[in-house]
């Protein structure tokens, strides 16, 4: 019988695996927004902007596909954490540049990069790095199909919170 830690870590992978889906097949269908989106950060030439959003929308599959897989999820799951923190990381330089009405791109509602943004971030680190520390051991039919429905849970709440996060902006403009 399977504890505690494989069942949160099978939720943490399902949930991960809709986030990083959900941003590379957004890279994918709107190729030329997201390329706008990045080069509205303003930290690399406009020239390689498209081969670096290409390269992303190769490498998050590819991290899905690791989650997915049992001999993999560790490593892939530190470096999701990496991606996560690297796409902070340059969510802040560009606030710290005084970009501070530029969209994450980060695939879902449309949010202005902000302290909301960096924060959802960081908590996309902590899941990714607890899933790389949690054990993955087998939970079973019915394990599986609750840690997939956990997983799908809080994937639909982080799309709620973060739709009405996308409207922050709207609101403190309002008199």
């Amino acid at each position: 019988m399977a504890d505690l830690g494989s069942y949160t870590s099978a939720a943490a992978v399902c949930f991960l695996t809709a986030v990083l889906a959900r941003a590379a097949l957004h890279k994918w269908q709107n190729f030329p927004e997201t390329v706008g989106f990045a080069q509205g950060y303003g930290l690399v030439p406009d020239t390689v902007t498209p081969a670096i959003v290409r390269s992303l929308a190769v490498i998050e599959p590819l991290i899905v596909v690791g989650l997915l897989l049992p001999l993999t999820r560790e490593g892939a799951a530190v470096i999701a954490a990496g991606l996560f923190a690297g796409y902070g990381a340059l969510m802040a330089l560009a606030l710290r540049a005084g970009q501070d009405r530029i969209d994450c791109g980060c695939g879902g509602a449309p949010q202005i990069v902000s302290g909301l943004t960096l924060g959802r971030n960081a908590v996309l680190v902590l899941i990714a790095i607890s899933v790389a520390l949690l054990p993955s051991g087998t939970v079973g039919p019915v394990g599986a199909a609750v840690a997939i429905a956990t997983g799908l849970t809080f994937f639909a709440i982080y799309s709620v919170v973060e739709k009405l996060a996308s409207h922050l902006p709207n609101i403190r403009q309002t008199p």
